[in-house]
């Protein structure tokens, strides 16, 4: 039987222990980088006949974005440097798109490379071979956040994110594409993901590795914002199409 020291013993520890249960759950909520498939085009007869024939190389286009689009941070460092003139907004939105675009290229291309399979950039207008796999995209959405939350509260608030749809080709003869697999990707800084290592533990140990050695050769660079973002996306993106590549016996999977 409880008696009332038991009782208010009981409530006490309520008080205490709930407010870091809502720190740990706002913690572990706080990040999420994430890519869902929302489309697998290979075709069954494909499938059913073996893999496709291993492209050439890989060729991974600048994902493109509307920089008028991309809402800057709205921190307080932010909002004065507006008050006093120094701010060029157009100029702003338009270095954030480059960092964004080159981020993810130079990331899809570092880690296909460490998988074994050739890959490069490629400008716009770059004509594909038959047989090469195109990476293309579209940033849909971008949120430079709010710094000033993210440093003074962390714990998810004033969180910077990237949105982008991704698709995944195969240059057929004729100068045409077919679609092999299409994505949609997000990314936020709510909280850092170290190295990557958990990003990239789902996918096979080949893939997983080729994926953690780009994010470690990436890390020297000293990202951080929205080009962190970029690059947890592109991680992912790494990830999931590595994931296609093995499948299709185009990289090894250990």
């Amino acid at each position: 039987m409880r008696t009332s020291n038991d009782s208010r013993q009981t409530g006490y520890n309520r008080r205490t222990i709930t407010p870091l249960a809502l720190a740990l759950l706002l913690a572990l909520g706080g990040c999420a980088t994430q890519v869902h498939k929302t489309g697998d085009y290979v075709p069954a007869s494909q499938s059913g006949a073996g893999p496709m024939p291993r492209p050439r190389e890989v060729l991974v286009y600048g994902f493109t974005v509307n920089p008028s689009e991309i809402r800057l941070d709205s921190g307080m460092k932010a909002r004065l440097a507006q008050m006093s003139g120094s701010a060029n907004s157009q100029a702003d939105r338009q270095q954030l798109a480059y960092e964004i675009t080159s981020t993810i290229s130079e990331t899809l291309v570092d880690a296909i490379n460490r998988m074994g399979l050739p890959a490069r950039e490629a400008a716009p207008g770059t004509e594909p071979r038959p047989g090469d796999v195109l990476i293309e995209g579209q940033i849909v959405r971008v949120n430079a956040g709010n710094a000033t939350r993210r440093t003074l509260i962390g714990f998810g608030a004033g969180a910077s994110e990237v949105f982008a749809d991704v698709q995944v080709l195969r240059a057929e003869p004729g100068g045409t594409t077919r679609p092999l697999q299409t994505y949609d990707a997000t990314a936020n800084s709510g909280r850092t993901p170290g190295l990557g290592i958990g990003a990239a533990s789902a996918a096979a140990g080949h893939v997983a590795m080729a994926v953690a050695g780009a994010t470690a050769g990436t890390v020297q660079r000293q990202r951080s914002g929205l080009a962190k973002d970029a690059e947890d996306l592109a991680r992912k993106v790494a990830t999931n199409v590595g994931d296609f590549f093995a499948a299709e016996g185009w990289v090894s999977p250990q």
